[in-house]
C-alpha cells in the first residue's frame, strides 16, 4: 500500500485526467459516492449531518457527499467557510446542485452555531493542499467543532494537518478519515497521526497501474508485504546465523538480556553476548542458551587476537543496549567501525556515543548498517532538537541517510524505515510498548532476522511490524499498560 506526498498526489491526479482521461468531475465525484457510502453505514437511518465545506476540491467532495445523503433520505446542512468565487469548475458545479436539491447552505461569517442537534460532523474544509497554520475564523470553527463530542469524520485529511510533515496547530480533531487514493504523508506523522483517527482508504477510479508509473517513495508495511525468515525442518542451527551482541554494563544487564533473548525467540541459530568483565554471573544464570563473551575492558587494544577472532566469527553484530558511554567503549566501536564490514546493527547508548564522536559514522559510510534511534536519539544524531526534527521528520531522514549512505528505522508511534529508495512507515503497535527494554527487544529482533539472511531492510521493518502487532495481540487479553517487553519475547510467532 503506497503513502503519498501532497506533490505525488497531485501529479497522480493530474496524469489519471491528461492521461487515462478521467475528468476531475467523475473522480470527485467518486470520492463522494465512496466515502458517503461509509457514512451510510456508519450513520442511523433519518441522520442529521452538519458537513462543513471550504472553496477548494475538498469542499467539492462534501458537496457530493451532501448531495448522496440527501438523496439516501437523510438530513445534511452545509456550513460553508470560503466563497464560490474561488471554486474550480467541478466543485462549483457539485455546490449549485445542492442548492438546486434544496439542502440548507449557511455561508459562515462569524462564530459558529451550536451544533448539539446533530449526530454526525463531516470536515471537508481544506484538503491535501494546507499547508499553513490555520488562523482567525477558520481556526475559530475548528475550534468549535472539537468542543462537540460528536464522531467526526474528515474527508482525505483532517483539515489543519500539513499532508507531508504532520504538522498541526489547530486541527481537526477526528475519529475516521476518509482519505482519496492513498494515504498521505501527514496522517502518519506527530500531530497528525494523533488527530487523524482511523484512516480508511477510498478508491476513487484510479487505475492500479497509474501508480506504477511514479517512482513513489512511502509504503506502508502491511501483512502482505513483510518478509520474514525461511525454516526448513531439514536444517541445523549453522543455517539460522552466529549473533554477536555487543551489551550491557553494571546496573543495565537488562537491556542486555532482554536483547538476547528477544534474538533467540525469533529463531536466530547461535547467540553470543560480548559483555565486559565482572557480569558473567548475571549472564549465565540468566541465558542458559545463549553463550557470553568477556570484552578485554579497560585493557582493548586492536591486537587482542581473540577477541578479534571470536568477533569476525559471526555473521550479524548488535551494538549498544545498555553499554554505556565510557571511554573504553567509544574506543571499542571506533575500532569495530573500521575494520566490521558484515550487517551491523546500531541502538541506544551505541547512538549516543556516535552523536558525540561523529567521526565514527565516517568510518562507516557505505557498509551494511541500519541504526535504530527514538525521536531523541535521532535529533541528536542530526544535532538538531526534538521539536525541530518533528517539524520535517523525512526530510531529516532522507538528507541523514543520503549523507552517511546508511539506513535507518526510526522509532515512534508511526516508526520509519528509510534508506536510498524510500520510506517504509509502520503504525503497528500501542502504548504497550511505551516501556523501557521495548528497543532491546526490537533490536535482538532484528538482529535475529538479519542473521537469518533477511537484508537489513526487510529485517527492520518486518521486526518492527511483528513487534507492534505481538502487542496489538496481547492487548486483546490484557490492558497495554501491563504489557512488559518480557511478554513481547515470549509471545513473538505465538498468534
Amino acid at each position: 500500500m503506497y503513502v503519498l506526498s501532497r506533490e505525488e498526489m497531485y501529479a497522480i491526479d493530474k496524469f489519471t485526467i491528461e492521461n487515462i482521461g478521467i475528468a476531475g468531475q467523475k473522480l470527485m465525484e467518486n470520492a463522494g459516492k465512496g466515502c458517503s457510502e461509509f457514512i451510510n453505514d456508519l450513520i442511523l437511518p433519518e441522520s442529521k449531518i452538519a458537513i462543513f465545506c471550504g472553496s477548494g476540491n475538498n469542499g467539492g467532495d462534501g458537496f457530493v457527499i451532501a448531495s448522496y445523503l440527501h438523496e439516501w433520505q437523510h438530513y445534511p446542512e452545509i456550513f460553508l467557510l470560503g466563497n464560490t468565487d474561488k471554486m474550480s469548475r467541478e466543485t462549483l458545479s457539485n455546490y449549485e446542485l445542492c442548492k438546486k436539491n434544496g439542502i440548507s447552505i449557511k455561508i459562515i461569517e462569524e462564530e459558529l452555531d451550536d451544533l448539539t442537534n446533530f449526530d454526525l460532523i463531516i470536515d471537508a474544509i481544506f484538503g491535501v493542499g494546507f499547508k499553513d497554520e490555520v488562523r482567525g475564523l477558520q481556526a475559530d470553527v475548528i475550534n468549535k467543532i472539537n468542543s462537540f463530542e460528536k464522531t467526526v469524520v474528515a474527508i482525505d485529511i483532517a483539515s489543519g494537518i500539513d499532508a507531508n510533515t504532520g504538522q498541526a496547530i489547530t486541527a481537526i480533531d477526528a475519529d475516521f478519515t476518509l482519505t482519496m487514493a492513498a494515504m498521505k504523508y501527514g496522517q502518519l506523522l506527530g500531530e497528525g497521526r494523533a488527530r487523524s483517527g482511523e484512516i480508511l482508504v477510498v478508491d476513487i477510479g484510479i487505475p492500479d497501474d497509474v501508480f506504477l508509473k511514479f517512482s513513489l517513495k512511502g509504503k506502508l508495511a502491511t501483512i502482505e508485504n513483510v518478509v520474514f525468515p525461511h525454516r526448513s525442518r531439514f536444517s541445523h542451527k549453522g543455517n539460522y546465523g552466529r549473533v554477536g551482541i555487543i551489551a550491557g554494563s553494571p546496573g543495565f544487564t537488562g537491556a542486555a538480556i532482554l536483547a538476547s533473548k528477544a534474538a533467540l525467540r525469533s529463531g536466530a541459530g547461535l547467540i553470543t553476548l560480548f559483555h565486559p568483565l565482572g557480569l558473567e554471573t548475571i549472564f549465565e544464570n540468566q541465558l542458559l542458551e545463549v553463550m557470553t563473551y568477556t570484552i578485554p575492558l579497560p585493557d582493548f587494544k586492536e591486537d587482542t587476537e581473540e577477541f578479534i577472532c571470536k568477533l569476525n566469527s559471526m555473521d550479524v553484530l548488535l551494538i549498544g543496549p545498555g553499554i554505556g558511554r565510557s571511554e573504553e567503549m567509544v574506543e571499542l566501536i571506533s575500532k569495530i567501525a573500521k575494520s566490521w564490514n558484515k550487517p551491523l546493527i546500531l541502538d541506544a547508548d551505541a547512538l549516543n556515543i556516535i552523536s558525540d564522536n561523529k567521526t565514527i559514522l565516517e568510518d562507516l559510510v557505505g557498509k551494511q548498517v541500519l541504526l535504530t534511534p527514538h525521536i531523541g536519539e535521532f535529533a541528536r544524531l542530526c544535532d538538531v532538537t526534538t521539536e525541530g526534527l518533528e517539524s520535517n521528520s523525512l526530510q531529516f531522514l532522507k538528507d541523514f541517510v543520503e549523507k552517511n549512505r546508511c539506513k535507518v528505522l526510526l522509532k515512534s508511534a508511526t516508526s520509519i524505515y528509510c534508506d536510498e529508495t524510500g520510506f517504509v512507515f509502520d503504525t503497528t503497535g500501542n502504548d504497550g510498548l511505551s516501556t523501557g527494554g521495548s528497543g532491546d527487544v526490537l533490536a535482538g529482533i532484528i538482529t535475529s532476522f538479519a542473521a537469518q539472511q533477511l537484508s537489513l531492510k526487510d529485517s527492520a521493518i518486518s521486526a518492527s511490524y511483528l513487534m507492534g502487532e505481538t502487542a496489538e495481540k496481547l492487548a486483546e487479553i490484557r490492558k497495554p499498560a501491563s504489557i512488559i517487553p518480557s511478554d513481547i519475547i515470549e509471545n513473538i510467532f505465538k498468534y
